[in-house]
């Protein structure tokens, strides 16, 4: 039941288009009932156009009707239903990277005699330095973009490294609020927009918006654009707020 009022309500423009052609449909033929009846001479005829307009009457009633059940349904039941979806559990702060290098040994100094007596300081052979090791280098990361203040991602920020679970926080809040949800751009998903995660479908003002755990994801590390995308009660998508987040490998421990 509530599968049938979500759709009610995704398609309420539609079906209020169609309750409108059928009002002006039945209109039309109750008007060309009513001047066959008022110039046929025959009693006949004239019952025949009188059954009509009765008809078309009825049928105007009925999607009149139709359009006040798909108005109330719209506007008063879908958003009361319960959204059945489980809170954020809040983690811990933000999780970062930073590279480090591993210290190779300098060189010792050493000293032998010269021939007239003196110490002459050489450097000793030379020894096993080992080269640093190199960290991921992020990649070209776009702008970001976030053109509607109704949908706007606080943190994390543009250009973040993570390679464990993190918080967003932000704000979706538009007029005729429907839901929002998190899409994901990349190398796992071919580069092709994919949803991530469920749909919410309670308003988010400078709060938690979800959390997002992007292990699934390292086997194809890399940069994501990651975009919070809202959803109008008619289906209907305002400007997306989109970031650029890198997902590598955890450093292992020594």
């Amino acid at each position: 039941m509530a599968a049938f009022i979500r759709a009610i309500e995704q398609f309420a423009i539609v079906l209020y288009g169609v309750c409108l052609v059928g009002v002006a449909w039945s209109v039309r033929a109750a008007w060309q009932a009513n001047r066959e009846r008022t110039q046929t001479l025959y009693s006949l005829e004239r019952e025949a156009a009188s059954t009509r307009i009765g008809r078309a009457v009825l049928s105007a009633a009925g999607f009149l009707v139709l359009g006040v059940l798909v108005f109330l349904v719209a506007q008063f039941v879908a958003p009361s239903l319960p959204t059945n979806l489980p809170t954020p559990t809040p983690l811990g702060p933000l999780v970062t990277l930073t590279p480090t290098l591993t210290p190779f040994p300098t060189p010792t100094p050493q000293s032998t005699p010269t021939p007239d007596g003196t110490l002459n300081s050489t450097i000793g052979p030379a020894e096993t330095v080992e080269s640093p090791t190199p960290e991921p280098t992020p990649a070209s990361i776009p702008p970001a973009s976030c053109p509607d203040p109704n949908v706007q991602i606080t943190a994390p920020r543009d250009g973040d490294v993570f390679s464990s679970a993190f918080q967003i926080v932000g704000t979706a809040n538009i007029p005729n609020f429907g839901f929002y949800k998190f899409v994901l751009n990349g190398p796992f998903t071919n580069f092709e927009d994919r949803t991530a995660g469920e749909v919410v479908r309670t308003p988010v003002v400078d709060g938690l918006l979800g959390v997002f755990d992007p292990t699934p994801l390292l086997d194809a590390a890399g940069v994501y654009r990651f975009s919070l995308v809202a959803v109008d009660n008619v289906g209907s998508e305002v400007p997306h707020c989109s970031i650029s987040l890198q997902f590598v490998r955890p450093t292992p421990s020594p």
